[in-house]
């Protein structure tokens, strides 16, 4: 069975990210997109066999991150480039958490291989703040279910709102 077709994932918008974003070369792709990189070439720069990249970049037009368009060089023939989409550049964040884990945990003696900056020179991270914009402590971030959790449980259960076996999963 297809882990990703239970409803615990099947309705969870994390697991549901991670069939696109879940493979590493994809979101080293999508770094090397936010540096810049468009072409082919550029992007074997990070080490992917040619066939995996790709795939991998078709795999990333096909889930709306990414576009492919053409470009020629004078003299040369038409290549295919690509260029972030709104769903692409929606993911700096995701790269900026995962960059912001990596420093904390698995730091180098060099220093960050990536920063984040407003207008190129400014420093920015991330936090949480609640729909008035009031700053909140990590510490008080907590993950609960969703509507669509219920709604699956309910579909599982024939029940209108999946209350049989949501107490028994707190």
């Amino acid at each position: 069975m297809d882990a990703m077709s239970l409803p615990a994932n099947q309705h969870c918008s994390i697991a549901r990210t991670l069939t696109v974003l879940g493979q590493k070369w994809n979101l080293l792709l999508l770094r090397e997109a936010f540096l810049g990189r468009t072409r082919f070439a550029e992007f074997q720069r990070i080490g992917i066999p040619n066939a995996t990249l790709g795939q991998r970049l078709n795999d990333l037009v096909c889930a709306g991150l990414m576009e492919r368009g053409t470009y020629r060089d004078e003299g040369e023939r038409s290549r295919e480039e690509y260029t972030l989409t709104e769903a692409g550049s929606d993911v700096l964040p995701i790269l900026a958490a995962l960059s912001a884990w990596g420093d904390r945990h698995r730091p180098q003696e060099t220093g960050q291989g990536v920063l984040y900056a407003a207008d190129e020179e400014r420093p920015v991270h991330l936090e949480f703040r609640d729909e008035q914009g009031e700053l909140i402590d990590p510490d008080a971030v907590s993950i609960i279910r969703g509507p669509a959790y219920y709604a699956a449980l309910a579909a599982a259960d024939g029940t209108p709102d999946g209350s049989r076996r949501a107490n028994s999963i707190r």
